[in-house]
This record gives C-alpha cells, structure tokens and sequence, in this order.
C-alpha cells in the first residue's frame, strides 16, 4: 500500500520486518562487542560479568547468573578464570560462611575505568550519529520496551 509517496505495511509485514531487523541487530551487535571485547583482552562473558559486578558490588555467584541469564556453573567458570587474572576477589563474609561476596580487585580497578569500558562500545556507534539520531534510536527502543511490558501483562 503506498500512502503519501511512503510505503505503508500490513501488519504482518511489519511484523517480519522487526523479526529481520532484530535478528541483524543481534548478530551485528554480537560480533561489534566480541571485536571490543578483545581490545581488553576479556571475552564477551567476562566482559558483562565485570560490568555486572561493578554495578553490584558484593553480588554473589548466585545473583550474577541471574542477572547474566547464565547457569550456575557457566558463571562460576567465567569467576574463576576472572578470580585467576587477578579481576576479581571473592570474599567470604564473616555473618554467612556459606555464601560467596563477589568485588572487583583493586589492581583491577585502578588499571581499567569500568565506565570508560562500557562507554567506549557506544562511543564508537554514536560518533557516526547526530543528536537526533540517538533521540531517534532512544524513543524507539523505549516503545519497543514499553511494549515488551505490556505483553507480559
């Protein structure tokens, strides 16, 4: 259907069109943070538990596989190779010895800017974009949210 010069959609295919477009963005974004992800020399995992875990100091194993949609034991192997590399400390409180504080090591922090991390993979796609652009993008993942949440009522 073409309206005004614009071609209009029927809602199906509309419907195709934003399963085409999120699974594009999906790979894209995948494969733009694995090539971020190696400049700091961490895989994607790591990097996400890092930035999980400076959001939420103290988090335990636990929390972060939830919050990271991973298993248990994934996680638990993404911490230990991160407790070897000297990133990250597990600490055991002495209120609960059965549970497991998870914090980022000082080295850590004092040779990475967790921020300046996590700004630079967005950094580099909003360089190519005007203000408008992102106010663009912004407003139309925050409808996309909006109606996530909707369905789930």
């Amino acid at each position: 259907m073409i309206e005004n010069n614009k071609v209009e959609y029927t809602e199906s295919e509309y419907i195709e069109k934003l399963v085409s477009l999120f699974r594009a963005l999906q790979k894209n974004f995948s494969d733009y943070f694995v090539e971020k992800t190696e400049q700091f020399g961490f895989s994607g995992s790591q990097l996400f538990s890092i930035l999980a875990i400076y959001k939420n100091p103290e988090i335990n194993i636990q929390e972060l596989s939830k919050l990271l949609n991973l298993s248990k034991s994934t996680v638990s192997g993404i911490v230990d190779r991160l407790v070897d590399q000297g990133v990250i400390i597990r600490e055991i409180p002495e209120e609960n010895r059965r549970t497991v504080k998870l914090s980022l090591s000082q080295d850590f922090s004092k040779k990475f800017n967790v921020v300046e991390i996590r700004n630079e993979f967005f950094a580099d796609i909003a360089k190519n974009a005007s203000i408008d652009d992102l106010k663009e993008v912004v407003r139309g993942l925050e409808k996309f949210q909006e109606l996530i949440d909707k369905s789930k009522k």
